[in-house]
């Protein structure tokens, strides 16, 4: 009967939390807050349709395993690396600036110093479920406010680990602390390390050879459990335990085979997790004390966001940056409810406390998706009302761009920007760079290139860079925020600048040309056309009936973006000249009777009917071809025709058509 009962709360549970996650995903809500939402209605609290909450905890348990081991996969040392500097300043100074803030506002309410640390280490941690999933549905991860809201995050997720660790000895740990525990736990460990450098990556290697999914996944479960169980042995959290496989893994071949085969169990155990975390909050609390709920949410998300916010101009980050990166980061995370349940478990916290806490943190969570859109607009309007100009340029750099006219303002300076910024130079077309990221900026100069630490969006920037005396405007930044106020600030300012912009979707063309700009490129459409470039050549198709087919997407495309106003010159197709033809490349072969001789002699184009539009001979491309020009070995020759002019020219070469044959 009890089985029954148990399989009965997990129908309800999942019933309700698909329910939930569908109807708050439908309100472009994250699917957490229905899931917190399931817990608050069937826990204990609310209508107590829930029998077996031990159960149900246990399952939450094995979800934050799973978390931790999945974290692990995520943090390889080389990704590590590459946000080495803004984690260790920007994510350490976070951290350090938000606990100690937290326990004296803690002591001052009246709680003991063990739970005001315990509290400090729990809220400021921000989620990094949330935020990474929102950054990434509006495609902000590679902007410099996503990198350093990440970089604070993976702190943030590291020092979970340490928290766990800690807390035991806030509480009655600390009276039975021994040094005895501590060698055990070394040995423990040390065991632990050697096993997985010296026998786990053979043991996958043979699990792999049996070609069994199946067994990988698990091999994968035992190794996650285990060693979980071995870290609890030693005295520390299972969670840790989890943390450490991963860890272990993530530099190994097989760390993202075993990601995509975790997931799914993650995933599901993960939403028990945030049900059984809604079921601790106690509803009536909420209801009866929503005042007090509001003012500490209300002061908690002032003192994280002003935290994260300096911890970023610690890190050298400009101001607009910084607040966004702040007004992101002002919740907290789904870490919080594990440590405040570890923290209540050890007798650190009481309950009245926790239950305001957990009331906080799931109102934090529920308003995160509303802010966070929003974040980097009313980031630059706080930045701007403060006086922030967008960055002061220096004395020098005035000097350079004061003689500046008909020049190119290339905005970002990341791959697209330098490639544009490679072909003006070839072309010597006077531009210069503008950026916010200080490192970009150090790597251009060490390049040579004319550079400046800036913001693109602020208007007395681009006035100072010359924007009224240049030619064009290129935006090839990733933030879709700044690039729509760019545009907006380049076209005011000058009504007649040629503004061209490259955004991730194409979607956006609309309204990006409606705000000014001239052209702009999708990333998603051409992306899309150079996969069908290198389909189409692998099935054997004539290199000009794919550009043929190329430039006619191209201009089915854009030519929706032109006004009647703009005329036929606009409308101009790209290889007009192609129409009824197609380009070819052509080689001579080594044997062929055509070598020595010349076009005239070889009557190649009457004998044909295709045009040799050029040669291409030693890695060089040679145009306006005259009719004496001889064929060498080695030669590619471009042809113009149609597909039987083609073929007889393939035919003449390869020696198959009788030379001077008329067609």
């Amino acid at each position: 009967m009890t089985e029954i009962v148990f399989l009965q709360d997990i129908l309800i549970l999942l019933a309700l939390a698909l329910a939930n996650a569908w109807l708050f995903s439908r309100l472009k809500q994250s699917p957490i807050i229905g899931y917190l939402a399931t817990g608050m209605l069937v826990g204990p609290y609310g209508f107590h349709l829930i029998r077996g909450l031990h159960e149900v905890e246990v399952l939450a348990e094995i979800g934050v395993i799973l978390l931790l081991f999945t974290i692990g996969l995520e943090f390889p040392f080389a990704r590590i690396l590459r946000l080495r500097r803004l984690m260790l300043i920007g994510g350490t100074a976070q951290v350090a600036l938000s606990i100690p803030l937290i326990w004296a506002a803690g002591r001052i309410l009246g709680l003991a110093s063990g739970a005001a640390w315990a509290l400090g280490m729990a809220l400021a941690l921000s989620s990094t479920a949330i935020v990474l999933k929102l950054l990434l549905e509006q495609g902000e991860m590679d902007t410099i406010h996503g990198r350093v809201s990440l970089a604070i995050l993976l702190v943030q997720d590291l020092c979970v680990v340490f928290f766990l660790v800690l807390l035991p000895f806030l509480g009655e740990g600390a009276e039975q602390f021994s040094w005895l525990a501590v060698l055990n736990a070394v040995v423990l460990m040390g065991g632990l390390s050697l096993f997985v450098r010296y026998l786990l990556k053979p043991l996958l290697r043979g699990v792999l050879r049996t070609r069994s999914p199946e067994l990988f996944r698990l091999t994968l479960l035992a190794l996650v459990f285990g060693t979980a169980w071995v870290t609890s042995l030693a005295g520390f959290s299972l969670a840790l335990g989890a943390f450490l496989a991963g860890l272990f893994l993530a530099e190994s071949d097989y760390s993202h085979q075993a990601l995509a085969d975790i997931l799914p169990f993650r995933d599901t155990f993960l939403a028990l997790f945030f049900v059984s975390m809604g079921m601790l909050v106690n509803v009536r609390l909420l209801a009866h004390s929503w005042h007090l709920v509001l003012g500490f949410l209300l002061l908690l998300s002032l003192l994280k966001i002003g935290t994260a916010s300096l911890a970023a101009l610690i890190a050298r980050c400009p101001l607009p940056v910084s607040l966004a990166a702040g007004l992101i980061l002002f919740q907290v995370g789904e870490f919080s409810f594990v440590l405040l349940k570890q923290a209540s478990n050890v007798g650190l916290v009481d309950p009245q406390p926790y239950q305001l806490a957990l009331s906080v943190i799931a109102l934090s969570m529920v308003v995160t998706p509303l802010l966070v859109p929003r974040a980097p607009a009313l980031a630059t309007a706080i930045a701007r009302w403060a006086g922030h100009k967008g960055g002061k340029l220096e004395p020098e750099t005035l000097e350079a761009t004061a003689n500046l006219e008909g020049h190119v303002i290339i905005a970002g300076y990341g791959l697209s920007g330098r490639n544009v910024g490679r072909i003006l130079r070839e072309m010597q077309i006077p531009y210069l760079f503008i950026e916010l990221n200080s490192e970009k900026v150090r790597a251009g100069r060490r390049s040579g290139e004319f550079i400046v630490y800036g913001d693109a969006t602020a208007p007395p920037v681009l006035e100072e860079l010359g924007i009224k005396r240049a030619r064009a405007l290129v935006l090839a930044i990733n933030d879709p925020g700044a690039l729509s106020r760019a545009i907006r600030a380049g076209r005011e300012l000058n009504s007649k600048l040629y503004i061209l912009a490259r955004t991730r979707y194409r979607a956006e063309l609309d309204y990006l040309r409606e705000l000014g700009a001239d052209e702009v490129i999708p990333d998603e459409l051409e992306a899309s056309l150079q996969l069908s470039n290198y389909l189409l050549r692998r099935f054997g198709i004539a290199e000009g009936r794919i550009m043929q087919h190329l430039a006619r997407l191209r201009r089915a495309h854009y030519s929706q973006l032109r006004s009647p106003q703009e005329g036929a010159s606009a409308e101009a197709p790209p290889l007009s000249v192609l129409e009824g033809g197609q380009v070819e490349f052509q080689a001579v072969p080594d044997d062929s009777p055509c070598l020595g001789r010349t076009l005239a002699e070889l009557a190649f184009r009457s004998s044909t009917g295709s045009m040799v539009l050029g040669v291409l001979r030693h890695e060089r491309t040679l145009y306006n071809v005259s009719p004496d020009l001889k064929l060498e070995q080695g030669d590619t020759l471009i042809l113009l025709g149609s597909d039987e002019e083609i073929e007889r020219a393939r035919e003449l070469l390869h020696g198959h058509l009788p030379l001077g044959e008329e067609p």
